[in-house]
């Protein structure tokens, strides 16, 4: 993937909350650390492939990424209950993911959009490793649905990092997510765990 302009602006949206979070992880000056962790974000982007136009999923391996160059360039690794909380707190507490988790996704529109990348999504995982594959399942009305994820890009790019243990650490932001999309948020399973897929299920609170 070359280091474009969504690459670049995800580092330059994230960068400050990412350092300011690091205490929670390591007593390591910060800001040297995160120059290398720059260098490694890059190295990691490098065989990745280039994302299709209209990609749901790109901000997540992006930000998958960023968090795998923090936690290569540690002195040691952290557990992942740490690696949770730093990647919540750096995720959430930043005034343009705020925003982003304000969209509504309980329009006719929205669905028919979410509809239309499941499909496009059975293409693309199978072109590149690094992005989802799921189904689309409407609720009675819209102000529910289910997705069932068979296939996770950050899945993919922990374990060729070797740092498959921390994706349990990601799948829970989900709920986070959730939560501050107004959302309720419910799963049986996920890929991570060793279960047949992710049974991503949301139902609009209120």
């Amino acid at each position: 993937m070359r280091y474009g302009v969504m690459p670049r602006l995800m580092w330059a949206v994230f960068r400050d909350s990412f350092t300011r979070e690091l205490p929670r992880l390591t007593d390591t000056p910060a800001e040297p650390l995160m120059e290398k962790a720059h260098r490694r974000y890059r190295e990691i982007l490098a065989p990745i492939p280039e994302f299709e136009r209209g990609d749901r999923f790109l901000v997540n391996i992006l930000s998958a990424s960023m968090l795998a160059a923090v936690l290569l360039e540690l002195p040691k690794r952290p557990p992942v209950a740490a690696v949770a909380d730093y990647y919540h707190h750096a995720m959430t507490d930043n005034a343009v993911m705020k925003r982003f988790l304000k969209r509504n996704s309980y329009t006719a529109k929205a669905q028919a959009k979410l509809a239309r990348q499941a499909r496009d999504s059975v293409d693309r995982s199978a072109a590149n490793p690094y992005t989802w594959c799921f189904t689309y399942e409407p609720g009675p009305d819209l102000t529910s649905y289910t997705a069932n994820f068979t296939a996770c890009g950050i899945l993919h790019l922990l374990g060729t990092l070797r740092l498959g243990e921390y994706v349990p650490a990601m799948c829970t932001y989900d709920y986070e997510m959730a939560q501050q999309s107004g959302t309720q948020f419910t799963r049986e399973y996920t890929l991570a765990g060793g279960g047949p897929c992710c049974d991503c299920h949301y139902q609009k609170r209120g």
